[in-house]
């Protein structure tokens, strides 16, 4: 996977960021006026406009040209959330019984807690937590023993996001790039973090 270029040290974006949170359910009315629900999604996608007030020219054909890379919408990227703050019940994957090492859906994490099937797991013990140490420097966590098969792995944390994601548009000139940067935003539709 490849991750959005990080220009903290040179630009922020605006902030807060305008997330939305998008769950999958299925509504059934019955004649009756009852409605019945089911839950297709148990993690939600998250979604933003990606705004930078003051970004240079330079800067933004930095992003065009990941942009580019990523073919438009067609190739998936990490990004890691510009701004800290507390996260809880996030997926972190789903156990096949053979996998011991999974990529957080964080940076820098502190005051972490992770969870197999609901369960609460102790650091040090039942896994080890490597900071930076993930794909794309995602945080990782190594199990001593391979969590069983189909349970959800999830954690709470204190840090940076990460949100694996896609650009919401597919056809776009440099102009229009760098009008939504400053405007509107540049919209990055999440999808399961993996």
């Amino acid at each position: 996977m490849t991750a959005f270029p990080d220009l903290l040290a040179s630009v922020r974006p605006s902030n807060p960021l305008a997330e939305s949170i998008e769950y999958r359910t299925l509504v059934s009315e019955y004649e009756s006026g009852r409605e019945a629900t089911k839950q297709k999604r148990l993690f939600p996608k998250r979604s933003f406009p990606l705004k930078y007030k003051n970004i240079t020219v330079a800067n933004a054909r930095i992003l065009w040209q990941f942009f580019m890379s990523r073919r438009g919408k067609h190739l998936p990227f990490n990004f890691f959330h510009p701004f800290e703050a507390v996260y809880v019940g996030e997926y972190v994957g789903t156990a096949d019984g053979a996998t011991a090492i999974y990529n957080m859906p964080s940076k820098l994490a502190s005051g972490y807690t992770v969870y197999v099937g609901g369960v609460a797991k102790a650091s040090g013990v039942d896994y080890t937590f490597t900071a930076e140490g993930g794909e794309d420097g995602a945080d990782k966590i190594t199990f001593a023993a391979p969590p069983a098969a189909g349970q959800h792995i999830t954690c709470d944390f204190s840090g940076r996001l990460k949100v694996r994601c896609k650009f919401g548009e597919d056809v776009m000139n440099f102009e229009t790039f760098y009008n939504r940067l400053v405007t509107t935003g540049l919209t990055l539709k999440g999808q399961l973090n993996a």
